[in-house]
Order: C-alpha cells, then structure tokens, then sequence
C-alpha cells in the first residue's frame, strides 16, 4: 500500500476518535445522562472484552501464558488505581471528585493500551491489501465509541476542555503511531506476539469496567433499570459487531 492509502486509513481513524468524542465533551448533559454514558461505555467495555479480545486471544494461544496475561492485565490497573494513584482519600464533594479523576485516569491507560496494540495489527494488516478494509471499518468502530466512553468520564471528572482535547487527541493518534511503529517490524510480528498485549487490555477493560464505571454509573439508588438498559445496550453493541465480523 502507498503512502497516501496509509495516510487516508490513519487519518480516518483519527477523525473517528474526535467525532466519537465530540457528542459528550461538549453537548449540555445532566449528571443522570453522564452516568447512563457510563453505564454505556462499561457495557462496551466488557462486550470488547469477552466479544473480541479473549475469544481472538484464545483462538491463536489457547494456551495458560494468554490466562496469565489477562489476569495481569487487571492486575496491573489495579496496582496502578488502589497503590500508586488512590494513596489519600478526600472527603465529601472532594472524594466523588477524586474517585472520577481516577476513574478517567484509569480508563485513558486502559483505552490506550488497546489502542496501541491495535495499531500495531493495523499495521501489519494494511501490508496486506485485501484485508485493509475490513480492518479499518473494525478499528473506526471501536474506536469511535472508545472516544465517547473516554470523554465522558473526562466530563465526570471535572477535567478542564483544555486537557480533555489535549489527552482526546493524544488517544485519537495513539493508534496510528501503532501502526507506523509496526512497519519496521512486519517481518517478526505475529499474532502471537500481538495476543500478550491484546490480552493484558482485556483484563485492562474487565477492572476498569467493573471496578470504575460500573459502580459509579449504579451508585445513585434510582432509575436503575435504566442504567442497566443502558449497560445491556453497550454489550449488545460490542456483540453485534462481533457477529458482523467486525
């Protein structure tokens, strides 16, 4: 593939992050509707994790080393969350604030680490011209909707719109210098060594879904069908992608 075919596939996954972040990070929301948000984006969350990510890891690796990685994975956000981060807890108003700017802490590392491992299997896929397509339509997708979960714990946590675009953008490229980074490695990556880190996101997405997101979309006593409906909606949608192939 030419440069200019790398460009427009790069490109338009950048576009995608924004577009997908835009809605929450400047629409007028309430906190209820930021919450249901939440609610979504766990929901996704744990659809990409047990719709895509295992099953792809466990199709090449069945093996105890892809288990390991996705147990490390939770435990590598939890170490970061509850021992480095999460050393003093506020108060009042100031412990819901600290407790969402952890979350959002969380879920950017997280979102991340897929990210950049899917970069990198972009990368190698785009070699291969016939596969291309279908693997950007898969990368936008998901990405899209990774950016709207991100911006709206960033909204949650009080985050300037300064530093909310600032981290937005650097998540909307993270996956193109993925797949540049990968060029130069095309001839010893294989998917063996893409499912080690693609298992440790799952176990990412698993602790951010329902150590951060999950309790703080139910934490409100009210309305909880809805948020449930909404959580069943972002699953549902991971798993009628993964029925589409993508």
């Amino acid at each position: 593939m030419d440069i200019l075919g790398y460009s427009l596939y790069l490109g338009g996954i950048f576009l995608a992050a924004v577009l997908g972040a835009l809605p929450p990070l400047l629409g007028q929301w309430s906190d209820r509707q930021l919450h249901r948000f939440v609610a979504f984006g766990a929901g996704t969350f744990l659809g990409a994790a047990f719709f895509h990510l295992i099953p792809q890891a466990l199709d090449v690796y069945p093996g105890l080393l892809t288990n390991f990685a996705l147990l490390s994975g939770f435990m590598l956000m939890l170490f970061v969350e509850r021992v480095l981060v999460s050393h003093r807890q506020p108060d009042g108003n100031a412990a819901v604030l600290h407790r969402h700017q952890v979350m959002s802490l969380s879920t950017f590392i997280g979102l991340s680490l897929h990210s950049l491992m899917t970069g990198l299997a972009l990368g190698a896929g785009l070699s291969r011209s016939g596969s291309a397509p279908i693997i950007f339509l898969a990368i936008v997708s998901h990405k899209s909707v990774a950016a709207f979960s991100l911006a709206t714990v960033f909204r949650l946590s009080e985050l300037s719109s300064r530093r909310s675009l600032v981290y937005l953008a650097l998540f909307a490229v993270i996956t193109p210098i993925g797949a540049l980074l990968s060029l130069p490695l095309m001839n010893v990556l294989t998917e063996v060594h893409l499912t080690i880190p693609n298992s440790l996101a799952a176990g990412s997405f698993i602790y951010v879904a329902t150590m951060d997101l999950l309790p703080e979309a139910f934490h409100d006593q009210n309305r909880r069908v809805r948020t449930f409906i909404f959580l069943s909606a972002g699953i549902l949608l991971m798993l009628g992608l993964g029925l589409l192939g993508i």
